[in-house]
């Protein structure tokens, strides 16, 4: 019952360590050229996450599907809406989204702050979110996420494409146990980035 859980959601158990990066990344998941590694939190009980991957296409492309909220659904892994709150200013953003869950867990939902901006002196692209729930009201028959923390570095690995390491703190809130959604916690991002990079191959034929 916890396989479509999270955001960015995993469904997907390891049942092992398939190797050990440096500074404690742990790779747990390596295929079509998406590797997910996952570290313990010095601050948290739930697992960090690092994804890194090449795709086709430009930064300009990429910032137009981050930017496209309401199309999140068609490729963030269990987002079951996602909506624009407010644009503060070019690459400047707040939105909400909700992540379905299957029963009997409950829907999660959260509020985020996301910036996209050009770094100009080494040129590469960078995207924050940061989670901003504690600024709206709650919905009460869904679990707020508490924590939520993602950063993108993203810059150009030749000629039409990009290289991104992403990478995840969270902390999905309610009652699921650390230990069980540490378990499941790959599957989700890869399937997000999967869909992603099938979006940009499209507009890269």
């Amino acid at each position: 019952m916890y396989k479509y859980f999270l955001f960015f959601l995993p469904s997907v158990l390891l049942p092992f360590c398939m190797a050990v990066a440096q500074n404690g990344w742990e790779l747990k998941k390596d295929k079509d050229s998406i590797r997910v590694f996952t570290r313990t939190s010095e601050t948290s009980k739930f697992n960090e996450l690092k994804v890194e991957f090449s795709l086709r296409g430009s930064y300009g492309q990429l910032r137009a599907i981050l930017e496209d909220v309401e199309n999140y659904k068609s490729w963030v892994y269990a987002t079951k809406t996602s909506n624009l709150v407010e644009k503060k200013g070019t690459g400047d953003l707040i939105y909400y989204s909700e992540i379905a869950a299957p029963w009997p867990i409950s829907n999660r939902d959260f509020y985020s702050n996301t910036r996209i901006w050009i770094d100009s002196s080494q040129g590469a692209l960078h995207i924050t979110s940061r989670n901003v729930s504690d600024s709206y009201p709650h919905i009460g028959h869904i679990v707020r996420i508490p924590y939520l923390k993602a950063d993108w570095s993203v810059s150009v690995l030749s000629p039409g494409w990009l290289r991104i390491e992403y990478t995840l703190g969270w902390n999905p809130g309610g009652s699921i146990p650390a230990w069980v959604a540490n378990m499941f916690s790959t599957n989700g991002p890869f399937q997000s980035f999967s869909q992603l990079k099938k979006k940009m191959a499209e507009l890269n034929p």
